[in-house]
């Protein structure tokens, strides 16, 4: 009877431990496919985007980071700080795509999802700033700058959908397996509203 009653409370555990959890393993191969609207700051801007403007957002997510493949990176810049994590990610496969309107594209290489409270956290991150706002955000970028996704999204009758903001070029403070920290920043990031799967 004890043993039976060990046996139950390890397997409440783990359940307990996955359900709040990394994205499961048949998430981290499945396509995931995001729509949203993306306000653009209401300073700034430039002769193709204008201050307050909105562009259409595509979000593809081909795949998820591994457990592996993100406690690598984040061991990297832990120990070698933006440097050594943007040689990790200049090494790794693409795992999505952001398209913005019809010109921009960018490239992102460490995605993470978790899940907790029913709500889903995704981030993102590219090796570099996100060009296509170059023009839109004056100044130069600096080689610690990541572009960063972030979305929050809350299952609604079954359909997922949220918001979240697109960070031009983001210094990171703290990154974990399925968590990261930005400094602040007085650059206003790009806010996407309505996300959801077309």
């Amino acid at each position: 009877m004890k043993s039976a009653i060990i046996l139950f409370g390890c397997l409440a555990f783990l359940f307990l431990s996955s359900s709040a959890g990394s994205a499961p393993a048949n998430q981290q191969n499945q396509r995931e496919e995001f729509v949203a609207t993306g306000n653009m700051p209401s300073v700034g801007g430039g002769e193709m985007i204008g201050p307050g403007s909105t562009v259409n957002v595509n979000i593809v997510l081909d795949s998820y980071s591994t457990d592996q493949e993100a406690r690598v990176m984040v061991s990297q810049f832990a120990s070698g700080g933006y440097k050594a994590l943007r040689k990790s990610l200049g090494k790794a496969t693409v795992k999505g795509r952001i398209t913005l309107g019809r010109d921009g594209s960018f490239e992102l290489k460490l995605v993470r999802s978790k899940t907790t409270d029913g709500i889903r956290r995704i981030f993102a991150v590219g090796e570099r700033p996100i060009r296509f706002f170059d023009a839109y955000y004056s100044g130069r970028t600096h080689d610690y700058q990541f572009g960063v996704l972030q979305l929050e999204l809350k299952a609604d009758g079954g359909a997922e959908d949220g918001s979240g903001v697109l960070i031009h070029g983001g210094r990171i403070k703290v990154l974990e397996a399925d968590a990261i920290t930005l400094e602040e920043s007085a650059v206003q990031p790009v806010r996407l509203a309505g996300v959801r799967k077309p």
